[in-house]
C-alpha cells in the first residue's frame, strides 16, 4: 500500500499570515468591552507563535502535514502561554512544570472572577488576558487549518464572527466600525490569496499583501487608539463612580444601586462611633455627559500622606484609626476616610493627590487587600462656617459652570439663596440642601431612566429639577452646579456611606453595593472642604448642616466659664412646642446615626429593577459563559454538519462517481484505505478484506465498482442504474473502531482535501 505523502500547500506561509491577520483584525473589536491599554500585542503574541509553528511544520513534514501542524501549533501556544504568564513556574522560563498547570488554573479562576466582577469596559488584567490569549490561540489555529488545508476558505468566517460576537453581545451598538471593516478586509484577503489565479494572479497577490500590511498595523495600533465604549456616556476612569462589584467610574452609579441583590464590597473596623464615609474620588470638571476626576500627584509608596493641605488650622479635629479589608471590589481608587494622614499596608507605588487626599492605582485597577488608615475627623462649628468666606484663590475650577447648563438652574439657585436664613455662603449652602430634603423631592432610581435624565452631565439637572425625582447622582450633581452658580467652590465626591454595623464583631462595619453614594463638598476659607447631604433618606446629614442649627441671631449664648451654650428656658405661659414636648434626646442622636440612613437601608433592599450590564452579582457571568459554550459547540458541530450535508447529497446523486467519492471520503474519515494514488479496484479489494463476515457488503461492492467503470468507459445508455450505497457505508463504519467512528463525526478529515473535485478521481486510472 502506498504511503501518503503531501507537500506543503502552495502559499501556505502567506495563508497562515492572513489567518493571523484576520484574527488580529477581529480582536480589535474587544476595544468596545476592554479598557484602554496595550492588551492587544500580549494576547496576539500567543496566536502568532502558534500559527508560525504550524506554518513551519507544514514545510518540514510531508506526511499528515495538517495533523502535525495542528499539534505543533498547540505545543507552541502552550510554551508561549507559559513564557508570558507563568515563566517563574517553568523550566528555563518556558518549559511547563506541574506548578505551571496550577498557575494556569489560578489565572483561569482569576479571569472568570474578573469577568463576573467588572463592568464595561473592563480592565484587561492578567486573568482576562490569559483567557483571551488561550481562546484566540485556539481560534487562530482553527482559522489557519481551515484556510490552508480546506478547499472552503469561506468557513473562516465562523470563528471570526465568533470573535466579533463577544463585544456585540456584551456591549450592543458599541462595536467599532473600523474593527468590522478591518476584519472584512482580512477575510476578503484570505479568499483572494486562497485562489490567486482566480483573483488576478501575482499582481493581485502583491496588492493583497499591501492590504495585509495595513490591516496588521491597524490590528496592533487600533486597540489603544480607539475611543473606549461609553456606557452611560462616560469615559473609563472619569465619570461618576460605578460598581460591578468593582468600582469603574464609566458606569452610572444608578446601575449599581438598581441591583436586585447587593454585593459585599468591603469591611472595616474603626474607633469612630457611627461609622465613616469612605471616599474614592473627587470629581470637578463637567464636560458634556461626564464629570472629570481630580487627578494629580506623583507615583509614590504610600506612607504619611497628610494632613490634607485644605484642612484649616482653626478647625477642631480628632484622630481615628481604621482597618479596611476589601472583599469583592475592583477599584481604581483606594477607599479612604475623608482626611487621611497615614496609610500602611498598601504595597507598590500609588498616585496620591495631595489636595484630595485620594490615592489611585498607577495603572489599571486593583482588587483585594487589607490596609490601615490614620485619619482626621474635622468638626467645624456652625458659627465658624457662618463667618467663613469662599473667596480663596486657586479654586477656580470648582466655580466653573458648564455652558450647557440651563438658565433655569441658575435662576432656581438664586431664588433659593434669596430666601436663605442668612446672607453667608454657609446659609446659602444649607438652603440648597434643605430645598432637596424638605419633602418636595422623591428618591427614585427609576425616574431618571423613565424620563431620560439618568447620568452625570449638566444637561440633566434642569429636567431633574422639574421632575423632582432621582437618586444620589442627580441630587449631588444638581446641588454642586447650583452652589457654583452662587459662587461657592464645590466638587462632587464619590464613595460609600458608612455601611451596616456587624453585630458579631465590635467596631466592624459591612459595606455593600447599596452603600455606593455621591455627595457635594463645598470649600470654606480657613476650614476646608465640608460635606453636605442633599439626597433625601440617604446618607447622614452632618451636625453642622442639620435643620437643628439655629438661624443667624438665634444662636444660644455661651457660658463664659464652661464655654458651653446656655440653653434658653421656655416661659411657662408659652404654648407647648410639640417637638419640645417629645422625650429628649436619645432619639435625636439616633436620628443622626449614619446606620439608620444609609443608601438602601440596612436590609439591603432596593426599589428598582436590576440594571442591565455585564454583571449583577456573581450570577451575571453565566450569560457570557453560556454564549462562549454555545459558540464552542457551534464551532465543533460545523464540520460534522457540513459532512452530513455532503453525504446526503452524494447518496442521492445518480452519478456513480459521486457515490464512489462518498465511499472513499468515508473511508478516509475512518482511517481506512483511501489513498489518492490507489485505483478503485485496489481500494475495493482493501475494503473487501475487512468485510469477510458481511456478505451483503461483499455483494454490493463489485456492483458499485462496476458502475464507476461503466461511467468512465461505457456509453450513457449502457451505464448501470443508481444504487443505494447505505450497505457499503455501514460496512465501512463497522470495520473501524468505535473511537474512530466518533472522531469521524466531529472531525471529518475529508473536508481538508483541497484537490479540485474534477481532479480527485480521473477516469484514466480505473483499470488495473
Amino acid at each position: 500500500m502506498a504511503e501518503r505523502a503531501e507537500a506543503a500547500p502552495r502559499g501556505s506561509f502567506a495563508l497562515s499570515g492572513v489567518a493571523l491577520l484576520a484574527v488580529a483584525a477581529a480582536v480589535t473589536g474587544f476595544s468596545a468591552i476592554l479598557d484602554e491599554g496595550l492588551w492587544g500585542p500580549t494576547v496576539l503574541a500567543v496566536a502568532a507563535v502558534a500559527v508560525a509553528a504550524a506554518a513551519i511544520t507544514r514545510r518540514l513534514v510531508r506526511r499528515w502535514a495538517a495533523v502535525w501542524a495542528a499539534a505543533a501549533a498547540l505545543v507552541a501556544a502552550l510554551l508561549a502561554l507559559t513564557l508570558l504568564f507563568a515563566a517563574d513556574t517553568a523550566l528555563l522560563g518556558i518549559v511547563p512544570l506541574p506548578g505551571t498547570a496550577a498557575r494556569f488554573a489560578e489565572l483561569i479562576a482569576a479571569g472568570e472572577l474578573s469577568i463576573a466582577e467588572q463592568s464595561i469596559p473592563a480592565a484587561a488584567d492578567d486573568g482576562i488576558r490569559f483567557l483571551m490569549a488561550l481562546g484566540l490561540a485556539g481560534l487562530a489555529i482553527m482559522v489557519d487549518g481551515v484556510l490552508v488545508h480546506s478547499r472552503r476558505p469561506a468557513f473562516t468566517a465562523v470563528p471570526l464572527l465568533g470573535i466579533l460576537a463577544v463585544p456585540i453581545v456584551l456591549a450592543p451598538g458599541a462595536l467599532p466600525v473600523l474593527s468590522v471593516l478591518a476584519t472584512a478586509a482580512a477575510y476578503l484577503l484570505a479568499l483572494a490569496l486562497h485562489r490567486p489565479a482566480a483573483s488576478g494572479g501575482a499582481a493581485a497577490a502583491g496588492r493583497a499583501m499591501s492590504v495585509a500590511a495595513a490591516v496588521l498595523v491597524a490590528a496592533l495600533l487600533v486597540p489603544p487608539l480607539l475611543p473606549p465604549v461609553v456606557v452611560g456616556s462616560g469615559l473609563p476612569g472619569v465619570g461618576i463612580a460605578g460598581l460591578v462589584t468593582g468600582i469603574n467610574p464609566v458606569l452610572e452609579l444608578g446601575n449599581d444601586l438598581r441591583r436586585d441583590t447587593p454585593v459585599e464590597v468591603l469591611r472595616y473596623t474603626t474607633d469612630a462611633g457611627g461609622g465613616l464615609y469612605l471616599t474614592l474620588s473627587h470629581l470637578a470638571d463637567f464636560e458634556g455627559q461626564t464629570v472629570q476626576p481630580v487627578v494629580g500627584g506623583e507615583a509614590i509608596v504610600p506612607g504619611r500622606v497628610g494632613p490634607p493641605l485644605w484642612l484649616g488650622d482653626d478647625v477642631a479635629t480628632r484622630t481615628i484609626d481604621t482597618t479596611i479589608q476589601l472583599q469583592n471590589v475592583r477599584s481604581r481608587w483606594v477607599p479612604l476616610p475623608a482626611a487621611p494622614v497615614e496609610i500602611t499596608g498598601l504595597s507598590g507605588s500609588w498616585v496620591v493627590d495631595p489636595q484630595g487626599i485620594t490615592v489611585g492605582a498607577v495603572d489599571g485597577t486593583f482588587r483585594g487587600g487589607t490596609y490601615d488608615v490614620e485619619s482626621l475627623v474635622a468638626e467645624p462649628t456652625p458659627e465658624q462656617l457662618r463667618v467663613a468666606t469662599v473667596s480663596e484663590e486657586g479654586l477656580d475650577r470648582y466655580r466653573v459652570l458648564p455652558p450647557e447648563l440651563e438658565p433655569f438652574v441658575v435662576d432656581t439657585a438664586a431664588a433659593i439663596a434669596a430666601n436663605a436664613e442668612g446672607p453667608s455662603p454657609y446659609d446659602q449652602a444649607r438652603a440648597l440642601q434643605r430645598f432637596f430634603t424638605s419633602g418636595d423631592f422623591e428618591y427614585s432610581e427609576e425616574a431618571p431612566v423613565e424620563f431620560g435624565y439618568d447620568g452625570t452631565g449638566a444637561d440633566i439637572v434642569a429636567e431633574f429639577l422639574r421632575v423632582r425625582a432621582g437618586y444620589c447622582v442627580q441630587f449631588s450633581t444638581a446641588m454642586t452646579l447650583m452652589a457654583r452658580s452662587l459662587g461657592l467652590p464645590t466638587r462632587l465626591a464619590v464613595g460609600f456611606t458608612p455601611g451596616t454595623r456587624n453585630p458579631e464583631v465590635p467596631g466592624e462595619y459591612v459595606v455593600t453595593t447599596d452603600n455606593l453614594h455621591s455627595w457635594p463638598e463645598i470649600h470654606f476659607d480657613g476650614i476646608g472642604w465640608v460635606r453636605f447631604e442633599p439626597t433625601p433618606s440617604r446618607g447622614a446629614t452632618p451636625a453642622y448642616a442639620s435643620d437643628d442649627v439655629p438661624a443667624p441671631g438665634e444662636e444660644p449664648a455661651i457660658d463664659p466659664e464652661t464655654g458651653e451654650p446656655i440653653e434658653p428656658t421656655a416661659a411657662p405661659s408659652s404654648p407647648a412646642d410639640p417637638a419640645a414636648s417629645d422625650a429628649p434626646d436619645p432619639d435625636a442622636s439616633d436620628a443622626a446615626d449614619p446606620l439608620d440612613l444609609i443608601d438602601g437601608g440596612s436590609d439591603g433592599t432596593l426599589d428598582g429593577p436590576s440594571a442591565g450590564g455585564l454583571v449583577a452579582g456573581s450570577a451575571d457571568a453565566r450569560p457570557l459563559a453560556a454564549a462562549l459554550l454555545a459558540l464552542l459547540v457551534l464551532l465543533l458541530a460545523v464540520p460534522g454538519v457540513w459532512r452530513a450535508i455532503r453525504r446526503a447529497h452524494r447518496r442521492r446523486s445518480p452519478d456513480a462517481l459521486d457515490r464512489w467519492r462518498e465511499l472513499r471520503d468515508t473511508a478516509r474519515d475512518l482511517g481506512l484505505a483511501a489513498e489518492e494514488t490507489s485505483t478503485p479496484r485496489a481500494l475495493a479489494e482493501a475494503w473487501a478484506a475487512r468485510w469477510v463476515a458481511d456478505p451483503a457488503a461483499l455483494a454490493a461492492l463489485p456492483a458499485e465498482r462496476a458502475a464507476l467503470e461503466q461511467r468512465a468507459y461505457a456509453a450513457p445508455r449502457g451505464r448501470a442504474a443508481a444504487a443505494d450505497i447505505a450497505v457499503l457505508l455501514a460496512a465501512l463504519r463497522a470495520s473501524a473502531p468505535r473511537w474512530r467512528r466518533a472522531l469521524a463525526v466531529v472531525a471529518p478529515v475529508s473536508l481538508l482535501d483541497r484537490t479540485p473535485a474534477d481532479e480527485r478521481l480521473p477516469a484514466a486510472p480505473l483499470a488495473t
